[in-house]
């Protein structure tokens, strides 16, 4: 229990020190902005899916938001109803690497113009992987195999504090890009139909 006390801390403090300045006040005009970059992310990381799913030749592809299914409640699923085994990881991560990209292009619109929507979409997609693994691993009262970090485990046999590990690695690593507006380390995934991956770059 200290474990997972610890971990749930470790993301509110990286949610409050994430931003600078007066990133956590939100008024009351801002609601719609930032209604609609989570919207925007949520989109992106279920588009991903979809995208590598096509690409998999799997059958039954789509895609359903707010959905319960079993006890479980998703803002957004994506479902197949027959898919290569070789291609699940890649399939289960896919949401991943989409919030990866919509952060870069979040990032880099960020730093053009801090505006609402640039501020949270940025957040959204930075966060979306860490928020993630802590609910599906250690919050979520019912461990269903449809959430995608619980997919991940399941089909590549990672265990869930190395792949908590990687989301956080990843987070605060782009946390500090958003904070400095230096791009020391850029952490990214990597995948493809049968494969996927975490590194790490280092411009010269």
């Amino acid at each position: 229990m200290r474990d997972i006390n610890l971990k749930i801390a470790l993301l509110v403090v990286l949610f409050v020190v994430s931003f600078h300045g007066n990133a956590s006040a939100i008024e009351f005009k801002d609601i719609p902005a930032v209604g609609l970059a989570f919207l925007t992310n949520l989109s992106m990381h279920e588009t991903g899916h979809y995208i590598i799913a096509n690409q998999s030749g799997a059958e039954g592809n789509t895609l359903n938001f707010f959905t319960r299914d079993r006890n479980s409640f998703f803002l957004g699923l994506s479902t197949v109803t027959k898919i290569d085994d070789r291609a699940k990881p890649s399939y289960h991560f896919a949401g991943e690497v989409a919030a990866g990209y919509t952060f870069e292009f979040a990032l880099r619109r960020f730093r053009e113009n801090d505006t609402t929507y640039n501020h949270a979409l940025l957040f959204f997609s930075m966060t979306d992987f860490l928020w993630y693994t802590t609910y599906a691993f250690y919050v979520a009262p019912y461990k269903n195999d449809k959430f995608d970090p619980i997919g991940i485990v399941n089909t590549t046999g990672i265990s869930r504090d190395k792949i908590f590990l990687v989301a956080l690695t990843h987070t605060s690593l782009n946390a500090i890009r958003a904070y400095t507006g230096q791009d020391r380390f850029i952490p990214f995934y990597m995948l493809d139909r049968h494969f996927i991956g975490f590194g790490v770059k280092v411009p010269f």
